[in-house]
């Protein structure tokens, strides 16, 4: 294997290539990622799929609530999930 090959196999999500087929793709790896409780995942979701700043918002809830952290809110970028992020665990 070449070195540039190696990186791209590096590079691999395993969790995309779970999710990407399926027909609920972004839940599909946003309940990956919270299983896995890696917020710093919950970024791909926009990576893979633009259009579901949704699900990256949620992505990021669930995490700071199981986590209980604030921080995580703030990368929320949809409003009402960050708002309801902010008062359900920035209390």
């Amino acid at each position: 294997m070449t070195g540039a090959a190696a990186i791209a196999q590096e590079d691999r999500d395993e969790l995309f290539e779970t999710c990407k087929d399926h027909p609920r793709g972004p839940w599909c790896y946003q309940e990956a990622v919270e299983q896995r409780n890696q917020p710093e995942l919950c970024e791909n979701i926009l990576k893979y799929w633009p259009k579901a700043d949704g699900v990256h918002g949620w992505c990021y809830y669930q995490l700071a609530m199981k986590n209980k952290d604030c921080k995580l809110c703030e990368r929320i970028r949809t409003a009402d999930i960050k708002k309801m992020c902010r008062l359900d665990v920035c209390k």
